[in-house]
């Protein structure tokens, strides 16, 4: 079962940074259970402005107990964040699970195989619906004030099916540098949330932001957490790294260097 934790691992930028560059965030987070560590995810957002497509691409690597649990996700949305597609892939021991969804309209498709047997679903979703991957780019484009609650229909990824959920900027608070973090909680599936979410305000434009990341989440009743970390190696140190998937799912192997923490890399004199 995915853990719902990681897809609340997201970034926000406004569209006129978004077109700046192809990738927007990339990062590497720690996860950790009760405060010891189990694992590491990763993650990309990019944005094409040829085809005006959002897409996400994660990794998550976790040990729960005596069982390895992959999973991977790469999903793309329009740039008004309606779902187009994706593609989600599970391992845990011997189980595996595999989801290909392609969307028209309010109609989901769905291909779903678990490496032996596949069927194929179709689904009618409400008006609205996004991928809950891109959570919080839609929430921030509401401009919502603290304790501002906003409702949503969201599509969870590795079940293929839509839930209502309900989110909240719990608090406010501004750092030095100019950055602004907000606290958000997040129900959805019958879980609760919570991210600490760092933004640039747009200088020009009260109410948008130039840049944001989610540096930490945390579910409170499973005293699990996530973490952004400066490199890699703070993530990944003690933990096996399966370079040919991640070279597949991403492309090239990830750097983890698009993000506000990221450790500089040095300049020969």
């Amino acid at each position: 079962m995915r853990t719902r934790l990681f897809t609340l691992i997201l970034l926000f930028f406004s569209p006129a940074a978004a077109f700046a560059g192809d990738i927007m965030f990339e990062g590497f987070y720690r996860v950790d259970l009760a405060g010891k560590q189990i694992g590491y995810a990763i993650q990309r957002y990019e944005f094409d402005p040829k085809t005006k497509t959002f897409e996400s691409t994660s990794f998550l690597r976790v040990k729960l107990g005596d069982k390895i649990m992959q999973e991977s996700l790469k999903a793309k949305a329009n740039d008004k964040f309606e779902p187009v597609s994706y593609q989600y892939t599970s391992q845990s021991g011997e189980e595996l699970k595999m989801i290909d969804a392609g969307f028209k309209g309010e109609i989901m498709k769905l291909k779903i195989s678990d490496g032996k047997k596949a069927r194929d679903e179709t689904h009618k979703v409400p008006k609205g619906t996004f991928l809950s991957t891109f959570l919080l780019y839609v929430m921030l484009q509401k401009k919502l004030k603290p304790n501002d609650a906003f409702k949503y229909s969201a599509i969870a990824e590795e079940e293929g099916s839509s839930y209502w959920g309900k989110s909240w900027l719990e608090s406010k608070q501004d750092k030095s540098g100019g950055q602004t973090v907000f606290r958000i909680l997040n129900k959805f599936k019958g879980e609760e949330f919570i991210s600490n979410l760092a933004v640039v305000p747009d200088p020009k434009e009260a109410g948008k932001f130039i840049k944001g990341e989610v540096v930490s989440t945390r579910s409170p009743a499973k005293n699990l957490s996530t973490e952004l970390v400066a490199s890699p190696a703070q993530a990944t140190e003690g933990q096996m790294v399966p370079n040919k998937t991640l070279v597949t799912l991403f492309g090239a192997m990830p750097t983890g260097k698009m993000n506000m923490l990221a450790t500089p890399e040095k300049k020969d004199n």
